[in-house]
């Protein structure tokens, strides 16, 4: 029993050894073939995973599984970072296309800017050379009409002088004048309106109170063979619209009616109030309430085809140097931008009518024009003086009159006659409460002086008067000269200039009172 149980121990320490040697063995070789392939593996695979997949696995023996496992691995990750590079490269080709594209946009959305500001400007140019050419057309009968007034007012003043002992003769005379020049004034007026160059200024038009006016105009200047009238019913609704564009069209078609008559006749402007209920009535009209203007003449007419082509720009059928051909464009751009729509209708020998719809507004006219000034006198404050008024016009015949208009109202007034000399009466001490200046003066303008003047004694109250029409004059000036300030227009009447002196006067604390 004792060989026996040594023989078994020595057995079990053979075991025991033999175990621990293949234990070791085998740690080896999971150490070598197993836990390093695996290692690496997932070293390369974090990589990856991070975006590195430019990373390889370790070479193997590809005899075993990890090998082919890298090789795998490899291999997909060498197509992975083929594709991210064809992506990325197609991804700078579409950037670098959009970017190209973009520049692209940005020019031609220059060119397009560019070309809409010049097509503004060009017309802009073409509405004022049309302006220019209606005024050149209407020259003739402009003349005629200021021949007529100049020859009342020259006739009156020659018979105030033979009869200066009469009064009644004085007074009947004055009024005459005193007609004719108002009437010289509402050609003038209509004139500098008409040929005016400014933005457009939609307003509250009456437009019978319009045709009535134009009436006036057309009458003198299309001849004594072309017989104007005016159909207008009363108490017609207003239209919002560009009082001078408006009237720029209407002149246009009535010179267009006199060349379609050559041999005389009727010319007439009609107005009355419709309403539109169905779109397709008119082409290119709303439903609505609106005022239906109409030219109508007894011309020549058209044939079909040139009634096709007449509301075209730039056609005519005038001889070369006569006409632009934009006459009837310019209208139907003015119909269509006021809301409404123009139609021409016309027969070879039974004349042509031209119609233009213009929608109604509910707006009172005159709603948006400054109210004019009532009849004022200086506050009496305590011990009276005549306020000094220092009146600036180069010429002399303007402001001999302005200054006896003054003076027969009770003021103190001091006559320069340009805005130097006016800075010069100021510097040496002169002390005004007012300050009446013509607008256009050589040298110093008047509202240089003005500004210059009220430096020099802030708060002086300053008159401007001019001849130019239109609001842009007085917003521009009104912008430009600061203080208690008033914009008058020629000609003005000694009453109106006294009003505006007096309200400005009146508006000031301690005010004056004029010596009546």
């Amino acid at each position: 029993m004792g060989d026996i149980e040594h023989a078994l121990l020595q057995g079990a320490l053979l075991l025991g050894a033999v175990s621990i040697v293949v234990f070791g063995l085998t740690l080896l070789v999971a150490r070598r073939f197993i836990a390093r392939p695996t290692e690496a593996l997932l070293a390369v695979a974090q990589r990856w995973r991070e975006g590195d997949l430019a990373a390889r696995a370790p070479d193997c023996d590809r005899r075993s599984e990890f090998g082919q496992i890298a090789v795998a691995y490899n291999a997909m990750a060498a197509a992975l970072q083929r594709r991210e590079e064809e992506l990325r490269g197609y991804a700078e080709a579409q950037e670098a296309r959009v970017a190209e594209r973009t520049r692209e946009l940005v020019l031609a959305n220059d060119r397009l800017q560019a070309e809409i500001s010049e097509r503004r400007n060009t017309e802009a140019a073409l509405l004022q050379a049309q302006k220019v050419q209606a005024v050149g057309q209407l020259a003739g009968g402009i003349a005629h009409d200021f021949n007529n007034i100049l020859q009342a007012v020259l006739g009156g003043v020659g018979l105030i002088r033979r009869r200066a002992g009469d009064a009644a003769a004085i007074q009947r005379m004055a009024g005459m004048i005193e007609d004719a020049a108002r009437r010289g004034e509402s050609v003038t007026r209509r004139l500098l309106t008409f040929a005016r160059r400014e933005e457009l200024r939609a307003d509250t038009l009456d437009v019978g109170e319009l045709l009535g006016g134009l009436r006036e105009v057309l009458s003198a200047t299309l001849g004594a063979k072309i017989r104007v009238e005016v159909e207008a019913a009363p108490g017609l609704p207003p239209v919002l619209a560009d009082r001078g564009q408006m009237e720029t069209v209407l002149v246009n078609l009535a010179t267009n009616a006199r060349d379609a008559m050559p041999d005389g006749g009727r010319l007439v402007l009609s107005a009355k109030a419709v309403q539109a209920g169905n779109a397709g009535e008119v082409d290119g009209l709303a439903p609505g309430a609106y005022i239906h203007l109409v030219v109508a003449d007894t011309g020549e007419g058209m044939s079909a085809a040139t009634l096709a082509s007449a509301p075209e720009p730039f056609f005519t059928t005038k001889p070369l140097g006569q006409g632009t051909g934009l006459g009837l464009a310019m209208a139907r751009s003015f119909a269509h931008g006021s809301g409404g729509a123009l139609a021409i209708t016309s027969e070879q020998g039974q004349g042509t009518s031209v119609s233009l719809w213009l929608p109604v507004t509910n707006r009172r006219v005159g709603s948006n024009v400054a109210p004019t000034w009532e009849r004022q006198t200086p506050k009496p404050t305590g011990p009276t003086r005549r306020p000094r008024v220092l009146l600036v016009d180069d010429e002399p015949i303007v402001r001999e009159v302005l200054a006896a208009q003054l003076a027969e109202e009770g003021y103190d007034v001091a006559e320069r006659e340009n805005g130097s000399a006016a800075l010069d009466l100021l510097h040496q001490g002169g002390s005004f409460d007012l300050l009446v200046s013509d607008l256009a003066m050589p040298g110093l303008d008047g509202v240089a002086l003005i500004r210059e003047a009220q430096r020099r004694q802030p708060g002086l109250p300053a008159i401007l008067i001019t001849g130019y029409a239109g609001d842009a004059a007085a917003l521009a000036v009104g912008t430009a000269v600061g203080g208690t300030f008033a914009l008058l227009r020629k000609p003005v009447t000694g009453a109106q200039l006294a009003d505006q002196v007096a309200a400005l006067l009146n508006s000031l604390p301690g005010t004056l009172e004029a010596a009546r």
